[in-house]
């Protein structure tokens, strides 16, 4: 290589060799920064959630109490505007508004077909459908 000082071509070789550790340096620290970024939203979300959750409802606050593995209902009246399932739920009944429902699923894996779909309907026992408004449906089985 004549005309080329050698150690000048050494520098510059090396100075380009710097500057590209230098670049994927910051490429780097650019994905860091991101990343952190993106923790301290996730933090904050978090947060949010927490207060959300400290201002909800907590169990002393609640009108049971736990008394030998019963929950116990303080001496007040309850309103469930919508209905009651004790027991099981039937999955292809459309429920109707202000229903109340009694039934389980025997050993065998029938039953649990009572259906209250009409408005104020009641339904106890075994397969039961109470599909007119007000109407009550109190059997057994069969």
């Amino acid at each position: 290589m004549k005309g080329i000082d050698r150690p000048l071509l050494f520098v510059a070789a090396a100075s380009l060799f710097g500057f590209c550790v230098q670049q994927n340096d910051i490429k780097n620290l650019r994905r860091t920064v991101d990343s952190i970024s993106s923790t301290e939203e996730n933090v904050a979300s978090l947060k949010l959630q927490l207060e959300e959750l400290e201002k909800a409802r907590k169990m002393e606050d609640s009108p049971f109490t736990l008394v030998d593995d019963w929950w116990v209902a303080e001496p007040k009246m309850f309103r469930f505007p919508q209905g009651v399932v004790v027991g099981d739920r039937n999955d292809d009944c459309t429920y109707g508004e202000a229903v109340l429902s009694v039934g389980l699923v025997d050993e065998y894996g029938f039953g649990g077909n009572n259906c209250p779909s009409g408005d104020s309907s009641v339904t106890f026992g075994y397969e039961n459908t109470a599909s007119g408004t007000f109407s009550t449906v109190t059997g057994g089985y069969y």
